[in-house]
């Protein structure tokens, strides 16, 4: 067995590795073979490439530094410890790159039912952070409940968006569920499809906001679903919901996605079920401290 770094030449040979995996392992995510970039490593068997990993670093909004190392090896080379030789590795190159980084976490993602990942990463000291969940609902008509007093909606145009850009990163900062600060100029980047968008307005204050964006296979995912502290607890989240489903079946979508955080202090999967939503996917987040002895 070898390892080492990625090269372009190796993309053809990381593809068949990819659809490999996923054939077997279903549905689960997996890092894709493209742009693995320097932090990219293969592993070698027999002269043939059989796996590959990469590794990711971030700052999230309450100062964790995260290295997150994915990885696939393909079905018929499992077993064989090439997933444990990668994750050594890259949890040795974070080891030096966060030596100065006090809050440095290594991550390592294993969706529910990817039990060899999972056990990977339990047998080397990650435990689950959080959890990821992914729920999804046909488009179909429902009940749309009063806002709350005082407050309307109003269409999106461009003197909104540092307001609503604004909004949400107050309502998700200090998150400790992985929420990584989205700067005006990337927001803005991203900032389509604002005729799906719900944003309930108390005079020129943001109270409450759905962003949605239409995907290549027609659903509407809705990345930020974000009300602001004062007016929580008033049924706007319902309010808006709604909205935002009504407004998807005006624009011809036929199924909604959305994603939340399990451990959310606000309860928001129990909301999104009492808004007809059901959960598909399960997607454990596992994390240990950086600086703790490597095994």
């Amino acid at each position: 067995m070898e390892l080492r770094a990625y090269a372009r030449s190796d993309d053809d040979a990381l593809d068949r590795v990819w659809h490999a995996a996923r054939t077997v392992d279903g549905d689960v995510s997996l890092p894709g073979p493209a742009d693995l970039g320097t932090s990219g490593l293969v592993a070698v068997e027999g002269g043939q490439v059989v796996g590959y990993s990469r590794l990711d670093r971030w700052s999230e909004s309450d100062g964790t530094e995260m290295f997150l190392v994915t990885g696939c090896v393909h079905p018929a080379h499992r077993g064989r410890g090439h997933a444990t030789a990668m994750l050594r590795r890259q949890e040795t190159g974070a080891a030096a790159l966060g030596a100065a980084v006090p809050q440095a976490v290594l991550g390592g993602n294993a969706d529910e039912g990817h039990t060899d990942a999972q056990e990977l990463l339990r047998d080397h000291g990650y435990q689950v952070a959080f959890t990821v969940v992914r729920l999804s609902r046909p488009v179909d008509a429902v009940p749309i409940p009063p806002l709350p007093d005082g407050l309307r909606l109003r269409p999106v145009r461009a003197e909104h968006h540092p307001a609503i850009h604004a909004a949400i990163e107050e309502c998700f900062a200090g998150d400790r569920h992985g929420f990584v600060p989205v700067g005006y100029d990337e927001y803005l980047a991203d900032a389509r499809d604002t005729g799906l968008w719900v944003v309930a307005w108390d005079g020129d204050e943001v109270a409450g906001l759905i962003v949605n964006e239409r995907q290549d296979d027609g659903s509407v995912d809705s990345p930020w679903v974000a009300v602001r502290a004062a007016y929580r607890g008033r049924g706007l989240a319902s309010a808006l919901l709604a909205r935002s489903l009504t407004t998807m079946r005006e624009h011809g979508a036929r199924t909604a996605v959305i994603r939340t955080v399990a451990e959310n202090p606000h309860h928001t999967v129990a909301l999104y079920e009492r808004s007809g939503y059901r959960i598909e996917q399960r997607l454990p987040r596992f994390r240990k401290p950086l600086h703790c002895s490597l095994s």
